[in-house]
Formats: structure tokens, sequence, C-alpha cells
């Protein structure tokens, strides 16, 4: 057993440290204390408990992500795709009790009309107050599927320009993502999409199923955006449709628009340098926008820091999704390669998303931003990610392996 996990699980023997990149873990925590910095500024004046605890809440999140990353990163990222089938059964296992389980000890529970959360003990009865355990089983979904798309791949190299296995990665991915949308959570459903469309494009996929795809894809996608716009619309439920048409015309959907207004007035108020140097007590827009702490974060940055630190976080934004790009260039071989493009690609949606939202571009989503936002569930998944590309980091590739034959050659590069 020993041995098993030596040569398989910790096989530290095969790990160049020095290769292991640091400094995307030094970005990582460097964009979490700015969240922390900024969850304490926005909550300094609030006298909920629940509120003055938030930062602390966040610090020891990320003390705990820390031993996460130190474990995860020692942890073969081959041993992990090989149980990768096994993730997305028991991901798809925590989706079925998130919608159908009703009774403790363990069950499915909604905050307003969205049924996103598995609550763990607690009383069902006392509805908001209820003092479970909870999390977002889509949370840790998202990143199984990744790996488990992945090792698909990895498997089916030899064939993977033929049709077929196409049509399988996408059943595949097809039925979860059901599961996540019904919650519903259109969102993450979207970040699913976007992430497996990437993965496809750089698995080596034959060009003729991808223009394919994409001549189907993009008028269908343009028809569909009309038609949820509709009365007689099926897809979405009746606040998804709104928010939709919120983002189209606010002027008509005042309340849906609160957030994205508020936060609108916020970022108008950082002007070009932010308020950071007129102390924490003095007044902040940000202040009055509903889960600034989480969703809205973006919008205190902007305040707090101005246009010109807005930027500035962004650039450091990009150059953690550079150095993820850069370690999967120098994966040791074509898993490595795709684990790191879709974990890289999943961060970017979601800053995008969360940015987008915040800045009125797109309609108001429940997406956090990566390393800022507050949220356990969240924080805890996204640095598991971090764990799993440093590993991939520390086994580059040999300098005298022979490049893979590829479509995409230019990633080798």
């Amino acid at each position: 057993m020993i041995k098993f996990i030596k040569n398989n699980i910790f096989p530290l023997k095969n790990y160049d440290i020095k290769s292991c990149c640091f400094p995307l873990l030094l970005l990582v925590y460097g964009i979490g204390f700015i969240g922390v910095y900024l969850i304490y500024m926005l909550d300094i004046r609030e006298k909920q408990l629940i509120k003055q605890v938030l930062y602390q809440k966040q610090i020891i999140a990320f003390g705990i992500g820390l031993a996460l990353i130190l474990v995860v990163s020692l942890i073969d990222y081959h041993f992990i795709a090989r149980i990768s089938p096994g993730l997305y059964v028991i991901g798809m296992g925590l989706l079925l009790i998130c919608k159908y389980l009703n009774n403790p000890p363990i069950y499915g529970w909604a905050h307003y009309t969205a049924r996103r959360w598995i609550k763990i003990g607690g009383d069902p009865a006392l509805k908001e107050n209820n003092p479970g355990f909870e999390f977002q089983p889509s949370e840790l979904v998202k990143v199984a599927l990744v790996v488990f798309l992945a090792m698909f791949f990895f498997k089916m190299q030899k064939h993977i320009k033929k049709l077929w296995v196409l049509a399988l990665a996408l059943l595949l991915t097809a039925i979860p993502t059901y599961f996540i949308f019904e919650q519903p959570d259109l969102s993450t459903t979207i970040l699913i999409v976007a992430v497996f469309s990437v993965m496809v494009l750089i698995s080596g996929a034959s060009y003729k199923y991808i223009v394919t795809f994409l001549v189907i894809f993009i008028p269908t996608a343009i028809f569909l955006f009309w038609y949820v716009q509709q009365d007689f619309q099926v897809l979405l439920n009746e606040y998804q449709q709104n928010r939709v048409l919120a983002m189209l015309h606010p002027e008509d959907y005042p309340a849906l628009t609160y957030q994205q207004q508020n936060a609108e007035q916020a970022i108008k108020a950082g002007g070009l340098v932010g308020k950071f140097m007129n102390g924490m007590e003095s007044d902040r827009a940000s202040r009055s926008v509903p889960v600034k702490e989480s969703d809205f974060i973006f919008s205190a940055v902007a305040e707090e820091f101005g246009f010109i630190g807005s930027i500035v976080v962004l650039v450091l934004y990009a150059f953690l999704i550079l150095f993820i790009i850069r370690i999967a260039r120098k994966a040791s071989d074509y898993l490595g390669r795709m684990i790191a493009i879709g974990f890289g690609t999943m961060l970017l949606i979601q800053i995008f998303i969360n940015v987008g939202v915040v800045t009125s571009l797109l309609p108001n989503t429940g997406i956090a931003l990566p390393f800022m936002s507050s949220g356990l569930s969240s924080l805890l998944v996204n640095l598991l990610m971090i764990g799993i590309i440093l590993n991939i980091s520390m086994q580059p590739k040999k300098a005298e392996a022979p490049k893979e034959d590829s479509e995409f050659g230019f990633i080798d590069a």
C-alpha cells in the first residue's frame, strides 16, 4: 500500500520543484489579499455579526486553501485523471441529491427560487434560518468534469477525429449540464458549455466537424437569443427571461437592474484613482450594492482603487491566465495540457462574466469573481484547481521528448 501511494499518488521523485510555478500561487494570494481587504472595508461599519466576521471567514478559507494546495499539488494529476470517472459519478450523485432529496440529514436546498445547494443537518422548517452546513455541488462537478473530459480525450486520441467520439463527449457533458441548468443555474451552464467548446478545439478534433459545429451553432445561438425574449418561450424561467430583457431594456425593469445601477454609481464614484487614500471610514457607494462582498465585489474594486486600480486588477488576472497557458504549453503530455487549458478557460470565463455583469454588459447572474469574492465553496474549488495546475507545472515536458503530432502544434511550442 505504501509503495502504491509513493509511486502513484505522491511520486515525489518525478517532480521538479524548481519548475513549480510559484508566481502563479503568489498572484492568486495577491488577488485574494485585495478581496479580503475589500470585504473588510465594505463591512467595517456593519452591525450584524455575520457581516463583522465575513472577512475573517475569508482569511480562514485562504488558510485552509493553502493547505489544500500543498496537498493537491503533490498528488500526481495522472492519478486524479484515472479516478475521474468515479468523480464524475459522485458529481452526478450530488446533483441528483440536490434535485430530488428533501429530508435531513442530507437534502437539496434553495435560496429564493434556485435549488443549487446541498444542506447537511439543520431543520428545513426553519427556512432561511436553517443552521445546517451547505455547499454547491455544481462547483465540484465543473472541476471533476474538466478532468474527466481531459482523460476521455486522452484515451480517445487515436480516434479523436471521428464524429462518434465528439458525440459521446457531448453526451457525457450534457447529462450533468442539464441538471445544473434545471436548478436553475444558467451562468454555470454557459460556463461549462464554453469550457467544453475550448477543450474540443484544443483536443485535435477534425476541423471539418469544428467548422460544421460553428456553422450550426452561431445562427442557432442568435435564434435562441431572440427566442428567449418572446412571451411564448419555454427554455428559461420567468425571472431568467426578465434578466435578459432587463439587460436590453433596463429602463423597463428597475427592480432587476437595481444592483447593476448601484454598481455603476460605485464605479463612477471611484473616478481615476479611487477612494483608497480617504480611509475606510469614509462613505462608499459600493456599500449600498446588494451582494457587494460576492458577485458585485468588482464595483468595490473600481470605487476603492479607481479606473487605474481596476485596470491593474484585470492585468493581474491576465497574468494569472497567461501563467496557466504557459504551464499548459510546457506540460509533459496531452493529458496535462488538456487539464490546464480546461481550468484556465474556466477561470477566464468566470472573470469575464463577473466583470461583464458588474459593468452592465451582461445580464445579472450569480457567478463569483475568482479568488476575490467571498464564498467558501467557490474559493476552495478554485484553489483546488490551482493545486492541480501546480502539479502539472512540476512535471514539465523533458527536452528530449519528441513533440506530439497535433493539429494544434503551436500549443507545444
